[in-house]
């Protein structure tokens, strides 16, 4: 992929995430049976974190990446996500929160990314962590290197692949809170289902508009 391509792509992404975002509608579409979208009225112990979806030109496609966390984590174990974590009161906001996870998740350096917009953010009841997804722009593939403790496995994702017509399928899945079935995203060898198949169901949306530009 040429340089002024991808560059074209990044500025017409850049654009169209200062629109109005489709949020709701795109996270319902990706909500599992039983799982509520909003917190409790009144609810104070909410957790404040910052996640990366990283976006980058590989093998002439724009990729993105995600990881497998291992599944001895208290939460979330062994699910598909996006690199992130909870903010810390060292961090200015919850963009460096988000590069600050990245970098020690997957080792990216956060002086080759440009943050060219925010997603909608979004509640996780389960973990009661409301997640705020920022959009990252790097020029080429990042040099990754996975801390093991954090990250079992990086998967390369084409962005492409999200828009194929039998990607969006429902599958049972099993949890520390039983087997149920929930929508996602299957791209072999991977089903990508709750907060992080949100976060890629709007920013599905946010491309297709970028691309008709």
């Amino acid at each position: 992929m040429l340089l002024t391509e991808s560059t074209s792509i990044k500025n017409r992404l850049h654009e169209a995430l200062k629109e109005k975002l489709p949020g709701e509608g795109t996270h319902r579409l990706m909500l599992p049976v039983g799982r509520a979208l909003y917190p409790e009225p009144g609810e104070t112990m909410i957790i404040q974190s910052g996640v990366l979806m990283l976006i980058f030109p590989y093998s002439g496609k724009i990729h993105t990446c995600l990881i497998r966390r291992p599944s001895t984590m208290r939460n979330h174990g062994g699910q598909i996500a996006f690199p992130g974590g909870r903010y810390e009161p060292a961090d200015t906001d919850l963009i460096q929160t988000a590069l600050r996870e990245s970098f020690e998740e997957i080792g990216t350096d956060k002086d080759q990314i440009e943050i060219i917009g925010a997603l909608s953010p979004l509640y996780i009841q389960v973990s009661n962590f409301k997640i705020y997804p920022f959009i990252g722009w790097c020029d080429k593939l990042p040099d990754f290197k996975t801390d093991k403790s954090e990250v079992d496995e990086l998967f390369k994702i084409p962005v492409e692949t999200i828009f194929h017509p039998t990607t969006f399928q429902t599958k049972s899945v099993i949890t520390a809170r039983g087997t149920f079935e929930a929508p996602g995203f299957y791209i072999e060898p991977l089903f990508i289902w709750g907060a992080t198949a949100m976060v890629l169901s709007e920013f599905k949306e946010v491309y297709r508009s970028a691309m008709e530009r």
